[in-house]
């Protein structure tokens, strides 16, 4: 029964990334690494991640009203807008890490090493934080005139905690998924299992707005 439920969510899912994907090639985001992010914000967002790339990242007027082009002052205004994108890049790291921790507890697993839950959760917790400065990085470079290590500080600074918050809700989300739903198992072949990763993903993003309002409101994290 849940198989069923899953399927058509994760299959739209997919086609609203495509979706995204498709129109970036006619119409491509000024920041670059917006370009990944946009697509990815589709798997978790079936069809709404679409509208959120109509509105927010593929018309020009929005991008400047939101900041994206500015480099010389960080945008204290923490509407909607800015708060959606932001938490977006949190999103895509996460993302990343999941599809990167999965395969490496996968070849654990058949050389019989054992990996429970908690080194899972550091392995995934570490890769995205890697892929989130990584991310950070690149849209403050491309933004902001200042050095490697001045825009890795900056970087650090502002995706670190929404980062945290983010994959708390996802392990939350995770560890209950697991003990009601999943039976406790990770399994990559089962449709439920994308499924609850999608949910959870939605999840962090619920927790993580509120970080990235924090910061944004203090001036600490620009919208990318």
């Amino acid at each position: 029964m849940l198989n069923q439920l899953a399927l058509p969510f994760l299959v739209l899912g997919g086609c609203t990334a495509l979706m995204i994907l498709k129109d970036i090639f006619r119409h491509p985001h000024p920041v670059g690494v917006m370009n990944i992010i946009w697509p990815l914000t589709g798997l978790y967002m079936p069809f709404f991640g679409w509208l959120a790339w109509w509105y927010l990242g593929r018309k020009p007027s929005r991008q400047l009203k939101l900041a994206l082009l500015v480099p010389q002052k960080r945008s204290r205004h923490a509407n909607w807008q800015t708060l959606f994108i932001s938490t977006s890049l949190s999103a895509a790291a996460c993302i990343f890490s999941e599809l990167l921790t999965l395969p490496i507890i996968t070849t654990l697993n058949h050389y019989h090493f054992a990996t429970p839950l908690w080194m899972q959760a550091i392995i995934c917790l570490s890769i995205s934080l890697i892929s989130g400065l990584f991310l950070q990085f690149m849209a403050i470079k491309q933004r902001e005139s200042l050095s490697v290590w001045r825009t890795l500080l900056a970087a650090f600074r502002s995706e670190t905690f929404p980062l945290l918050i983010f994959q708390t809700g996802v392990f939350l989300f995770m560890g209950l998924a697991l003990k009601f739903v999943l039976n406790q198992q990770i399994d990559p072949l089962l449709t439920a299992f994308w499924f609850m990763l999608q949910l959870a993903t939605l999840t962090g993003f619920v927790f993580s707005w509120p970080a990235n309002h924090f910061l944004i409101k203090r001036g600490l994290n620009p919208a990318v």
